[in-house]
C-alpha cells in the first residue's frame, strides 16, 4: 500500500496500485456494499491552492460519467475525499473516480504482440476493431466530449466480450481525463493534454483540439497497426511533436509493401496535417478503411450511433454483454492504463488466430466499390517485413517504453504543465506569403550526435505554389549551392560535412500545380547549413547526369540566398549568415570547448535536462515524510540544476569549490545563466563564453542589425530576444531557489517552505522550456522551444523567379 494514501476511500477498499503517472493513480478496489471489483482514477492536486478546483471537477466528472455507451468505460462515482480532520497519518484531500474494472490487454499490447512482429491481424479484424472504436468515438462526439488523448494504451480488449472481436472487444477509457488532468496540472496554460507519440499537429501548437483531433490520434493508430511501427519516433518526446507538426511519415508501403495504394491513401487523409482535410467522423474513416480492404462495410456502420440501437445489435450476438463490465468477483489480475500510458498485468494474451502471418480473401463491399482495388488478393504480410537493424519494432517499443517509463523522460509528463504552449505561436511553414515565389527551410530530424552538428538542419523542406508543368522529357532539379563568396573559416572549426553544390533531386514532385518537397538528408544526417547558403531549381533533362545545375542561364526557374552581406555595425563584420551558422550549426568559442552543434542546439538541451532535474527533485519531497534518502537525491538534483544553470566553471559561485558534478560533465560545460559577468565572455569567451541565453541573444541581435535579412526575419528576432528575456528571468528565479534549497537542512527540506520552492522551480523551468500563457490576456510568453524554431526560420529561403547575373 502507497504509504502516502489511506487504505479506503469511504466505501472502497484499495487492493493494488494498476498503474502511475505524476498527477493520477489507477487502482484496483472493493466496492464493499456491491462486493464488486473497481478501478479507481485518484487525482492529486493541491486542493488548498486551488480553491476551485473542486467545482471544476464536479463538472467535468459529471460530463464523463454522462458517457453511456457499451465501448466507453461507465464512470459510476467522482467524490472529493477528505481526510479526517484528526489522526494520524494525514493525507492530502483526493479527487477520484470510480469506473468499471475491465478485464483485458490493452490494445497497445495486442499491437505489440501481432503487427510489432510482422504478424499484421486479418482486414476483417481490423475494420472489427475500428468500427468499435469508431462509435464511442461518435457517440461521445455527439454528446460534445471530446478525448484528446486516444491511444491504444487507452484503449482496453475486454476479454469477457469476444463476439465482435475475438482478441476482445474494445472499451475506450479516459475520455475527458486529459482535459481534466490538463487543469490541475496547471490552471494558466488552457492547453489540453496529447500523449506525444499520437497528438494532433493542432494539440501540438498548444490549441485545444476538436473531434478531428481524435481522428487523427486514431490515424496514427491504423499506420501503427498495419505496418509495426509508428511513423513518428525520436529520441525525446519534444522531437516526436515537432515531427507531428512539420514532418512527413514514411510512406506505409515502404514498410508493409502488401498494404493496398487505397489504404494508403485512407492513412495519408487520416493523419492530414491540417484538420479540414481529415474525415469528418470516425465512422467515414472506417467505411473508407473497409473498402480500402475490400472488406463488407460492417452494417452497423450506417445506423445511428446512440445507445439503444448499440444494446440491441450486442443483446442479439452476446447474452452476457450487458454484463461485461463487471467484474465477476473471481480476483483475477487486469489491466488498466495509466495516465502515463502505461499498464499492468500478471496474464498474458495469445490468440492462436493471430499467431501466423495473417491474410484474407478479399470480399465484396456492397454499398461501394473499393476506390482503388487492391493490386493483390492479400493484405496480410507474406513474409514478415523485413525492419533494418536496430530498428525493430520491438526494439523501438521497448524504448519508447523506457521514455516514458524513466523518471528522467516521464518530466515530459510535465508538458500537461504548461501543454506545449509554445507551438501555439507556430507559424505554418507550408503557408506562403502573396509576395513571394516560394520558400524552403532547413528542417532538423533530431537524429543528433554528442561529437557533431549532425541532425541539426539536416533537411530541407521546399514549398512553390503555381508551377507550370516541365516541357516533355525535362524535370525540376533543387540545388543548395555554397555562399556568394568564398566563406571565412575564422569563425568556424572542424571540416565540412557537406560539399556543395549539392543535387537534393532531379525530379521535383508537382501535385495540382504546387511542389511540396522534403529532402530528407544523407544517411549521416549532415548539416546542411554548414557550408550551404543558396537554392536553386532549374529546369533540366530528366535523365541528366550533371553534378552541378546548368550554366545556361534560361534553365534557372526559382533562385533565393540567404543574407551574406557584411553586418555594418558588427565588429568583426559578419554577415547574418555567419550569425546563424553560430546559433544552429558551429560556434567557434563553444566548439573549442568541444561542443559542437551551434548555441540553440545546448540551450534547448539544456533547459530540458533542467525540467527533468526539477521535476524528478519535486517528486522525491514527500513533507514531514520524506526519508533521509529522498533527501540525499534531492540534494544531488539540486546540484545537477546549479550545474546547467551556472556551468562547471561558475558553479563554485553558488556551491563549495569541492562540491561533485551530478550532470552531464559535457553538456554542462557551459551554463545556462552568466553568473559571473567579470570572468564570462569578452576576453574568457574561449574558455569561459557568457549562458547561452545571453550568448544567444547577442548573436540574434547581430543578425536584426543586417541590411539584407526581410521585414518577417528582423521580426522574429525582435520576437526571439523577447522570448530570452523570459527565460532568463525565469531561469535567475529558479537559480535563487535551487541555492535555497541546496543550503537547507534536512529538517528544512521536510517543511512545507521548500514544498513550496520545489513546486516554484517545476512551474519556472516549465515555463522556461515551453512558455507561459497568460490566462487574463491570452497571450503566450514564449520559452525555448519558441526560441529553437524561430531560430531555425532565421535560415529561411525566400524563393524568387529573378535570378542572379551568375553563379
Amino acid at each position: 500500500m502507497n504509504s502516502a494514501l489511506p487504505q479506503r476511500l469511504d466505501k472502497y477498499e484499495l487492493i493494488e496500485r494498476l498503474g502511475h503517472g505524476g498527477v493520477a493513480e489507477v487502482w484496483k478496489a472493493l466496492d464493499t456494499q456491491l462486493q464488486r471489483y473497481v478501478a479507481i482514477k485518484m487525482l492529486h492536486p493541491n486542493l488548498r491552492d486551488d480553491p476551485n478546483f473542486i467545482a471544476r471537477f464536479q463538472r467535468e466528472a459529471q460530463l464523463i460519467a454522462a458517457l453511456h455507451h457499451p465501448n466507453i468505460v461507465q464512470i459510476h462515482d467522482f467524490q472529493i475525499y477528505q481526510p479526517p480532520v484528526s489522526g494520524a497519518p494525514t493525507y492530502f484531500p483526493l479527487a477520484y473516480m470510480v469506473m468499471d474494472y475491465v478485464e483485458g490487454q490493452t490494445l497497445a499490447e495486442y499491437i505489440y504482440e501481432t503487427s510489432s512482429v510482422g504478424k499484421v491481424p486479418a482486414p476483417d479484424r481490423i475494420v472489427n476493431l475500428f468500427t468499435s472504436i469508431s462509435l464511442a468515438i461518435d457517440y461521445a462526439h455527439s454528446k460534445g466530449m471530446i478525448h484528446r488523448d486516444i491511444k491504444p494504451a487507452n484503449i482496453l480488449l475486454d476479454k469477457r466480450n469476444t463476439a465482435r472481436n475475438p482478441m476482445g472487444e474494445p472499451i475506450l477509457t479516459d475520455f475527458g481525463v486529459a482535459k481534466l488532468l490538463s487543469s490541475l496540472t496547471n490552471t494558466q496554460s488552457g492547453v489540453q493534454l496529447g500523449t506525444p507519440l499520437y497528438i494532433s499537429p493542432e494539440q501540438a501548437r498548444g490549441l485545444q483540439g476538436d473531434g478531428r483531433s481524435d481522428l487523427y490520434s486514431l490515424g496514427i493508430i491504423l499506420y501503427e497497426m498495419v505496418t509495426g511501427v509508428l511513423p513518428f519516433r525520436g529520441d525525446t518526446p519534444v522531437e516526436v511533436i515537432m515531427q507531428h507538426v512539420h514532418a512527413t511519415p514514411i510512406s506505409p508501403t515502404m514498410i508493409n509493401p502488401n498494404i493496398p495504394p487505397a489504404l494508403v491513401q485512407v492513412i495519408k487523409r487520416s493523419i492530414a496535417k491540417n484538420p479540414e482535410e481529415r474525415y469528418a467522423s470516425a465512422s467515414e474513416m472506417t467505411v473508407a478503411i473497409a473498402r480500402a480492404l475490400n472488406v463488407t462495410v460492417p452494417e452497423i456502420l450506417g445506423q445511428p450511433t446512440t445507445i439503444e440501437v448499440l444494446d440491441a445489435t450486442r443483446s442479439a450476438s452476446s447474452s452476457t454483454d450487458s454484463m461485461r463490465f463487471v467484474n465477476s468477483g473471481t480476483g483475477e489480475q487486469t489491466r488498466i492504463s495509466s495516465p502515463s500510458g502505461q499498464a499492468a498485468s500478471s496474464g498474458g494474451y495469445a490468440d492462436a488466430a493471430e499467431s501466423m502471418t495473417l491474410a484474407a480473401v478479399p470480399k465484396t463491399a456492397p454499398t461501394a466499390p473499393a476506390v482503388q482495388p487492391a493490386p493483390t488478393p492479400t493484405v496480410g504480410i507474406s513474409p514478415p517485413p523485413v525492419f533494418p537493424a536496430g530498428n525493430r519494432p520491438s526494439a523501438a517499443r521497448r524504448s519508447v517504453s523506457s521514455t516514458y517509463l524513466i523518471g528522467t523522460v516521464i518530466l515530459l509528463v510535465l508538458l500537461i504543465a504548461g501543454g506545449v504552449t509554445a507551438f501555439l505561436i507556430w507559424p505554418s511553414y507550408a503557408t506562403l506569403s502573396a509576395q513571394t515565389d516560394g520558400q524552403a527551410f532547413y528542417v532538423s530530424s533530431g537524429q543528433t550526435a554528442m561529437d557533431s552538428a549532425r541532425g541539426i538542419a539536416d533537411q530541407l523542406q521546399i514549398d512553390v505554389p503555381n508551377v507550370p508543368p516541365p516541357q516533355a522529357g525535362k524535370s525540376y532539379h533543387a540545388w543548395l549551392l555554397g555562399d556568394t563568396d568564398p566563406m571565412r573559416r575564422d569563425d568556424l572549426t572542424g571540416p565540412l560535412p557537406i560539399t556543395p553544390p549539392l543535387l537534393l533531386t532531379k525530379s521535383l514532385p508537382i501535385q495540382n500545380g504546387r511542389i511540396h518537397y522534403l529532402y530528407p538528408g544523407d544517411a549521416h544526417h549532415d548539416n546542411l547549413l554548414s557550408s550551404t547558403s543558396r537554392l536553386l531549381i532549374t529546369e533540366e533533362d530528366a535523365n541528366s547526369a550533371n553534378a552541378a545545375p546548368s550554366k545556361d542561364p534560361a534553365q534557372w526557374k526559382y533562385y533565393a540566398v540567404l543574407p551574406q552581406q557584411p553586418i555594418a555595425q558588427d565588429a568583426a563584420a559578419f554577415s547574418a549568415l555567419i550569425h546563424i551558422r553560430h546559433l544552429f550549426y558551429n560556434e567557434v568559442d563553444i566548439s573549442v570547448l568541444g561542443l559542437p552543434g551551434g548555441l540553440d542546439n545546448w540551450l534547448f538541451k539544456n533547459t530540458e535536462k533542467l525540467l527533468e532535474w526539477s521535476v524528478s527533485a519535486r517528486d522525491n519531497w514527500h513533507g514531514a515524510q520524506t526519508n533521509s534518502s529522498e533527501i540525499g537525491l534531492m540534494r544531488n538534483q539540486f546540484i545537477s540544476e546549479l550545474d546547467y544553470l551556472d556551468g562547471l566553471k561558475n558553479v563554485h559561485v553558488d556551491m563549495p569549490a569541492n562540491t561533485p558534478v551530478m550532470a552531464d560533465p559535457v553538456a554542462a560545460t557551459v551554463g545556462l545563466l552568466t553568473v559571473d559577468p567579470a570572468h564570462q565572455g569578452g576576453d574568457f569567451n574561449k574558455t569561459n563564453p557568457p549562458g547561452y541565453t545571453d550568448h544567444v541573444q547577442f548573436h540574434v541581435a547581430q543578425v536584426a542589425k543586417a541590411g539584407d535579412i526581410t521585414p518577417e526575419t528582423r521580426q522574429r528576432t525582435a520576437h526571439i530576444i523577447d522570448a530570452l528575456q523570459n527565460v532568463n528571468s525565469w531561469l535567475r528565479t529558479v537559480r535563487q531557489d535551487a541555492v535555497k534549497l541546496f543550503n537547507s537542512t534536512p529538517d528544512q527540506l521536510k517543511q512545507a517552505e521548500a514544498g513550496r520552492m520545489l513546486d516554484d522551480m517545476v512551474t519556472l523551468t516549465t515555463y522556461a522550456y515551453i512558455g507561459k500563457l497568460d490566462p487574463v490576456t491570452n497571450q503566450v510568453h514564449p520559452g525555448v522551444t519558441q526560441v529553437h524554431q524561430d531560430i531555425q526560420q532565421l535560415a529561411t529561403f525566400t524563393l524568387t523567379k529573378k535570378m542572379p547575373a551568375h553563379l
